[in-house]
């Protein structure tokens, strides 16, 4: 157990070492490349909340790299003082590192579970946010927080156009279509105001009705109308928002709400299983990168291991951006998009370590 927790020890150490390093050369090249944004009164907050929240994003994004490169090189420094050689010699193997080391990223792939639904998600929805309107410098958050207007009815048999949203869950300038089977246009209801009734029912006020027949149309007019619709106030509860900017509870709730009217949900299912699948992928990153630094003919120390860790990172990400791709498109689902990389990566890395011991 002794050799255990020295090896866990300085593997975590070096995890840290490497995550806090990343995160300061983000920060540097993002403080060199936005620096003239800040402006005005009190533009030194801003920034600084800007950046720690950028840092809290930065920090989920680059652990599984980190704990790559936090692998590996404790593995060199192994081999860098003959405490590798000596194990070797006692007749203990390769697992006997690669374990301690397994059980730091598998506390560090949970541990990014966590942050990223308590601190990591809302930061950087948070930093768009302050960029976006203190300091005109958001663009993607302005795109992301746009509204959604169109839903489609349980069946498609009723589409709702919702232009604007008010308090207590009623919505403004409002248009329904219910379509026939045939999607034949047989009634539209225009409304200045649509609010949530009792027992299911919703209030319209200001409202014209065109009901459409073979012989022409007829309209009606009225200050107020109560109707029953299939849709209670619930199922217009789309959030704008990026979905990786939302917590993983959150997203569920958002893909039952979209699936309810009919919107495409392929990305948010995606990143309900990202939010995992991408902290559990520093479990098998570090398997292939102590893999590859326990080679016998592996030569060089630190920059052997900074080298090792790139490709196999660029080439995980290649991997994951092909993936999701795919399940973008529907041409694989959602769960084999996120999984896939790391089942890749856990496969080379088993393989690896076998074939190099």
């Amino acid at each position: 157990m002794t050799l255990f927790f020295h090896i866990a020890r300085r593997a975590l150490v070096a995890f840290v070492g490497a995550l806090v390093a990343v995160v300061i050369l983000f920060l540097v090249v993002e403080v060199s490349e936005n620096a003239n944004l800040f402006r005005g009164e009190g533009w030194l907050e801003g920034a600084v909340e800007v950046y720690l929240n950028r840092a809290a994003a930065v920090a989920w994004q680059t652990a599984p790299a980190a704990m790559l490169l936090g692998a590996s090189l404790t593995a060199s420094s192994l081999r860098r003082t003959r405490e590798y050689d000596a194990m070797r010699a006692l007749g203990l193997g390769p697992w006997r590192v690669a374990l301690p080391i397994l059980a730091v990223a598998t506390v560090v792939a949970l541990g990014m579970m966590v942050f990223d639904d308590l601190v990591a998600a809302g930061a950087a929805a948070r930093a768009d946010e302050i960029l976006a309107t203190r300091f005109n410098g958001g663009a993607n958050w302005r795109r992301w927080q746009e509204p959604k207007r169109w839903f489609r009815g349980r069946g498609g048999r009723r589409v709702y156009d919702l232009r604007g949203t008010g308090e207590g869950g009623a919505f403004e300038r409002v248009t329904i279509l219910e379509l026939s089977p045939e999607f034949r246009l047989e009634r539209r209801i225009d409304a200045q105001r649509m609010l949530p009734g009792g027992a299911g029912e919703w209030i319209l006020e200001d409202v014209e009705e065109r009901t459409f027949t073979p012989a022409g149309f007829r309209l009606e007019k009225a200050d107020r109308k109560v109707y029953r619709f299939d849709e209670d106030p619930e199922a217009f509860a789309v959030r704008p928002g990026s979905p990786a900017q939302m917590r993983r509870s959150v997203v569920a709730s958002q893909i039952q709400v979209r699936r309810r009217l009919g919107l495409a949900t392929a990305d948010y299912e995606l990143e309900w299983q990202r939010k995992i699948a991408y902290p559990a992928a520093a479990i098998p990153a570090a398997l292939l990168a102590l893999a590859l630094a326990l080679r016998r003919d592996r030569r060089g120390n630190v920059t052997a291991s900074v080298a090792e860790s790139v490709g196999v990172s660029v080439a995980f990400w290649g991997l994951q951006g092909v993936a999701w791709s795919l399940g973008r498109s529907g041409r694989i689902s959602p769960a084999a998009a996120a999984w896939l990389p790391d089942a890749v990566v856990l496969v080379a890395g088993l393989w690896a370590l076998r074939r190099f011991r």
